[in-house]
């Protein structure tokens, strides 16, 4: 039997995902892959390696996977929850390590474009500009700092729970 060069060209484009190992494509905003596995947020809530976090986190219209830095025994994802008019963004800060995979509560101000600035294995600072949202309440200018030695994040300075009671949402 002869396969044509169309034929078998169409059919490995067809199957090439499959064949990616589980690891996150490139332009896929959902995915991002660490290196204790592939996190994914397309459902709107969080899995490595097809497990949900402890707690389990959950996103609002969309959610946005991105790995931002590491450590000697961790992977930190950034991720961002996609709301609506009111607050079209909130974020979340996850740990990874070979046996566990830890959200933080989602904060910010709802405004979806902070500066960022991370220091590798040190810091991630989000800088949000005021929101100011027609027809809704504004926010104020903020700034998040994770230290990532402690798991800590400051909000302008002064310390802020990050446990969710239960569940992230």
């Amino acid at each position: 039997m002869k396969i044509s060069g169309f034929a078998l060209s169409s059919f490995l484009f067809a199957i090439a995902p499959f064949l990616s190992g589980g690891a996150a494509l490139a332009d896929d905003i959902h995915m991002a892959q660490t290196r204790f596995g592939l996190a994914d947020g397309s459902d709107n809530v969080l899995k490595v390696n097809g497990h949900l976090t402890t707690p389990e986190i959950d996103g609002n219209s969309g959610m946005f996977v991105e790995k931002i830095t590491q450590t000697a025994d961790a992977d930190y994802l950034l991720l961002t929850d996609v709301g609506g008019t009111a607050c079209p963004a909130l974020f979340s800060i996850v740990k990874v390590t070979g046996t566990s995979a830890t959200p933080m509560a989602w904060f910010g101000n709802c405004d979806d474009e902070p500066q960022r600035a991370i220091v590798p294995g040190k810091s991630v600072t989000l800088t949000f500009p005021a929101f100011r949202p027609l027809r809704f309440k504004s926010t104020p200018a903020a700034t998040y700092v994770y230290d990532i030695p402690t798991g800590v994040l400051k909000k302008d300075g002064k310390a802020v729970p990050t446990a969710c009671k239960g569940k992230c949402e």
